[in-house]
């Protein structure tokens, strides 16, 4: 027996082809649910949706249609009029059927601010009809902005975003809208669940499309941190010290991972036997991963895209004739940790952090922690954490998703 897809509906003013914060966070969101397998529709008034999205167009859902210009104009100024109150009924009729089929219905900012606070009536009143099947998902608090107090006056339709309504759960993008939505509306602050926008990480980076599957590939998003060794498979780069490093970090609770972009060295055939002796390392310790041994090639590009994402570069070799990798390093804005060699210090000076040509997987740890213990790298972890991939996968799927099978 074939499995019913579940149904979701997602509401705001305009659709994600609409530039907009809130309207991007929807088109992810629509985006992944419609991967997860759900049949995902976009009720706005304006607007296109992500490719493979239902779109449902109704006027009156739009903040900029006249006729809510209008009632919103009336409502400012604190009279509500019939055409308000006809406004609510014909959103009701609109909307009805789709609330109806619907086993999941996330509207954006609509319960929480008042840009058309006829399409907020008409929803919490179908909410009334399902309860438990309405999320407001909350970016956005007229009633706390200062800058709305002249539009906001007492009794209904303005006190509808001002407090919760019964059956309809409530998420917000952050801890603090999450307070601010706890004390405004009396709900219990454990009650609302926050759930973050995320960040297109390869986007930001601008990564290239190669680079950007092997980081989904590799689930490199998930390392805490994430440590780049560029360089040709050769012992004298004691890639294994930076193998044992990572495990140092992981052994230490960090999500550690190291990315080796090279392939063997091509003048010397013994590589071949220290590629094997790195690839048995490799599979000991999770989060390594070779280039070379998972067939994937890395040209220049797919090596830029690698610097870009890294927390830091490890370089822990015997010896070193130059160090270009210490340069590219320097460009991305790259912690660099390094043996303490001649040729290494002549080009970072007091830049890198330095451990002995020898040192051990404990030491070159410790000189991973320390570089990497400023507000800045903090920070850089704590986004990467916040990659929409991750986001979506593991709070607005589940969230939304759940109890509709």
């Amino acid at each position: 027996m074939t499995r019913r897809r579940p149904r979701v509906v997602l509401v705001h003013y305009t659709a994600p082809s609409i530039l907009g914060g809130v309207e991007q966070v929807m088109g992810a969101h629509a985006t992944a649910l419609r991967e997860a397998g759900a049949d995902v529709t976009i009720v706005a008034g304006r607007g296109r949706a992500p490719r493979g999205v239902r779109m449902t167009r109704i006027p009156e859902v739009d903040s900029r249609n006249e006729r809510v210009l209008r009632d919103f104009r009336s409502l400012a100024q604190g009279e509500r009029t019939k055409a308000h109150d006809a406004l609510v009924e014909r959103l009701v009729r609109k909307l009805r059927p789709i609330v109806a089929k619907a086993d999941r219905v996330v509207v954006h900012n609509v319960l929480t601010m008042h840009k058309d606070l006829a399409l907020t009536e008409a929803l919490v009143r179908l909410a009334r009809d399902r309860p438990g099947v309405v999320i407001a998902w909350t970016h956005d608090l007229a009633w706390s902005d200062p800058q709305y107090a002249n539009e906001r006056h007492p009794g209904d339709p303005w006190g509808l975003i001002a407090r919760a309504h019964p059956g309809i759960r409530y998420v917000a993008v952050s801890d603090e809208r999450a307070d601010q939505l706890a004390a405004l509306a009396g709900l219990r602050r454990e009650g609302v669940a926050v759930v973050p926008n995320g960040v297109d990480i390869a986007a930001a980076l601008g990564l290239s499309s190669a680079g950007a599957r092997i980081a989904e590939r590799l689930a490199l998003y998930r390392a805490d941190p994430l440590l780049v060794l560029p360089a040709r498979v050769t012992r004298r780069k004691r890639i294994e010290a930076a193998i044992a490093a990572t495990a140092a970090l992981r052994g230490r609770g960090h999500a550690a991972m190291l990315v080796v972009t090279g392939p063997p060295g091509p003048h010397n055939p013994a590589n071949a036997g220290y590629l094997a002796e790195l690839s048995a390392l490799a599979k000991q310790v999770e989060g390594v991963h070779i280039f070379h041994e998972l067939g994937l090639r890395a040209p220049y590009r797919v090596i830029a895209d690698m610097y870009a994402l890294a927390d830091a570069l490890v370089l822990p070799s015997q010896s070193e004739g130059f160090g270009i990798p210490l340069l590219e390093a320097a460009l991305h804005r790259l912690p660099v940790v390094c043996s303490d060699l001649a040729t290494l210090r002549a080009l970072a000076g007091d830049a890198a952090t330095y451990v002995p040509p020898d040192a051990s997987g404990e030491v070159i740890a410790d000189a991973i922690e320390r570089s990497l213990d400023q507000p800045g790298p903090r920070f850089r972890a704590r986004v990467r954490a916040m990659a929409w991939s991750r986001v979506l996968k593991e709070r607005v799927v589940p969230l939304v998703l759940e109890g509709t099978a």
